[in-house]
């Protein structure tokens, strides 16, 4: 037997967490399909390790919610694989044919995502019943565990490309136009009815005629895929109809159903397979009563039930007590402590229903109906009870059957034992019978190498399976990434032809700046006023050529400085407060025959005039204008001289 690879603690945490925040349970999933998307979502969040990831998971709640929708694939379309839908619609025509007229035509589209195929097989049914249908003759059970894929199939809107894969006859018989594309019509949503349930934990739909679940088996391990076909085979009425993805060729599903189509997964209920697995009708009872009999009424007699309880107590091994049907009747305190169930939430429930680890799905399906018609005394099957934070324990769990007198079936008792000791010592015992027989191998003939070279092609086949199942799951998500990417690449072609026509109108602003900064400057350095440029602070931003004759300091040492720190010779620090007070007041100055000194001595006189720079009640800065007026004064002083001299 092949061991189990060694566990992964911190992805039993993630999936643990999971399972708490959200009630998903993903630890029966295909491990390399939970690693590969844990794996995209680390590197989306740039997390080194697993141990960082769920650190992640404890600060946001919001990615776990991130998380569990890209672990559950929504990739689906309308009447999808069409040599599919070729056979369903002949099966359908069959089932349509046989129904009765005061019968339903009973549909489950189990794992129906955004709900396109759930609305397929309803239309193709529809078609199958004839003009004037659906009705109420047809109801079809849409369900999936994703709630917000639920809510979007109640909708029923689909665009065209969702829409690609249904003919335009259809398209224009069961949608009409809507604003987001186009909406499945009244006649076909009244027919499908939508809810959320969890094929492994919540009870299946009952009585059905069809069940439609494909590419879901795909992301289950074994021991889950037959729990859940376990399931189905419960919900499907005498000869109903199971139909799985092309990927999941499954051989318990073989074991259950009859192949109808096996290329295409379509599959009937085996009815002498329903005559074995269904209980026995119940035969009166022989008097006086036999010990078996005690036990089949025990509901109605307080006291031998108590009697009978206190019995089932008193061992040590979890009990689980059913009647003929497989209904539980009793569970003793052993059980209730191992599974962590109460007695009211397993009593008046099937056994094979509930789901409970460590019981083995062979054992509750095949096993037990082979001990309830009497062609086994007992059986025996093993199973794995995993528990968060601590190692797997091994259950071995039998099933009796209680029986009358005279050998009639009454009700099963199924006694579980811990052998996770018991399995050690096999294990080892296994090693050493493995090592004998490697010594043997080496002194068989070729005949006995012929054989293990026979055997180690039958164990690549297997591998060869399981990655041909894996390379279909990732094909799926390399077609949904491929939708992605396609329509990523048109809105970036759209928005780069937006970018290049935004970039040359920019290219040209920019020269036109360019060229007007230029001739700005230009100007501004060939005044013969000195002119100083401020910013909102006080910073010197401009200082052109006059400004450093006239003021004494270069363009190099004015520019980046706060004028009021600096000391110019021809700006008195009393001016520069006046300055600095009406600018900050948003006041203009001007201030005439200002004394100043110039930079090769002597004495001069200047008008200084000071303008706040402001834009909508902000201000930006401010221009100064410094020009010197000492000729103008001196020529002012000598006409008024002459003046005087001509009035004597």
């Amino acid at each position: 037997m092949a061991s189990k690879p060694p566990r992964d603690n911190d992805l039993e945490a993630i999936l643990e967490k999971v399972r708490q925040v959200r009630n998903f349970d993903f630890r029966n999933y295909k491990r390399a399909t939970l690693q590969r998307r844990i794996e995209r979502r680390m590197n989306a969040t740039r997390c080194r390790t697993r141990g960082a990831y769920l650190a992640l998971l404890e600060r946001e709640p919001n990615e776990i919610n991130t998380l569990v929708s890209s672990m559950l694939i929504k990739l689906t379309t309308f009447f999808r694989d069409p040599e599919v839908w070729v056979s369903l619609e002949k099966v359908l025509k069959e089932l349509a044919r046989k129904r009765r007229p005061d019968q339903e035509l009973r549909i489950w589209s189990a794992g129906c995502a955004t709900g396109e195929e759930a609305y397929s097989i309803a239309i193709a049914a529809a078609e199958a019943l004839g003009p004037g249908m659906p009705g109420p003759e047809l109801k079809v059970f849409a369900t999936d565990v994703d709630e917000a894929a639920i809510a979007f199939a109640r909708r029923g809107v689909y665009t065209a490309q969702q829409l690609e894969g249904c003919s335009k006859e259809r398209l224009a018989r069961w949608f009409t136009p809507s604003s987001g594309g186009h909406t499945v019509r009244k006649e076909i949503r009244r027919s499908v009815v939508f809810g959320v349930n969890n094929l492994v934990s919540d009870a299946p739909v009952s009585r059905i005629d069809l069940i439609l679940c494909r590419n879901v088996f795909i992301y289950l391990d074994a021991d889950l895929q037959k729990r859940v076909l376990a399931r189905f085979h419960f919900a499907a009425r005498r000869e109903g109809i199971l139909v799985l993805g092309r990927s999941e060729l499954i051989p318990f599903a073989a074991r259950l159903f009859e192949p109808v189509d096996l290329p295409r997964r379509i599959y009937r209920k085996d009815g002498r397979q329903e005559f074995a697995l269904a209980p026995p009708e119940p035969l009166p009872v022989p008097d006086p009563p036999s010990p078996a009999h005690v036990l089949a009424t025990v509901n109605a007699q307080d006291t031998q039930r108590n009697f009978l309880r206190g019995i089932i107590d008193s061992q040590i091994c979890p009990i689980i007590v059913t009647d003929a049907e497989g209904t539980v009747k009793l569970t003793n305190q052993a059980a209730t402590r191992l599974w962590s169930r109460s007695e009211a939430e397993l009593a008046g429930k099937r056994l094979a229903s509930l789901g409970l680890p460590g019981l083995n799905p062979d054992l509750l399906v095949e096993q037990t109906a082979r001990v309830r018609v009497g062609r086994s005394e007992r059986e025996v099957a093993d199973g794995v009870l995993e528990t968060p934070g601590a190692e797997p324990t091994t259950l071995r769990a039998q099933v009796v059957a209680l029986r009358t007198a005279t050998g009639e079936t009454q009700g099963l008792i199924y006694v579980a034992h811990d052998v996770t000791s018991l399995r050690g010592l096999e294990q080892s015992f296994q090693r050493a019978t493995e090592e004998l027989n490697a010594a043997n191998l080496r002194l068989q003939t070729s005949n006995e190498e012929l054989r293990a070279s026979n055997e180690e092609l039958e164990t690549t086949n297997e591998e060869l399976q399981s990655a041909n199942e894996e390379l279909q799951t990732t094909n799926e998500e390399l077609q949904s990434t491929n939708e992605e990417l396609e329509t990523t690449n048109e809105e970036l072609q759209s928005t780069n032809a937006e970018l290049d026509a935004t970039n040359r109108e920019l290219a040209h602003r920019t020269h036109e700046m360019d060229a007007l900064a230029f001739s700005q400057r230009t100007i501004i350095r060939t005044l013969s006023a000195g002119v100083i440029v401020l910013d909102a602070q006080g910073r010197i931003s401009t200082w052109n050529l006059a400004a450093e004759r006239l003021l004494g300091l270069t363009e190099r040492e004015a520019v980046g400085q706060v004028l009021w720190t600096l000391n110019v010779p021809a700006l008195a620090r009393a001016v520069q407060m006046r300055i600095r007070k009406h600018l900050s007041e948003n006041r203009s100055l001007r201030q005439e025959e200002i004394s100043y000194q110039l930079p090769h001595g002597g004495r001069g006189r200047a008008t200084l005039v000071a303008t706040p720079l402001i834009m909508d009640s902000t201000l930006l800065g401010a221009i100064i204008l410094f020009e010197d007026t000492t000729r103008a004064s001196a020529l002012a002083q000598e006409n008024r001289e002459l003046k005087e001299r001509l009035k004597k």
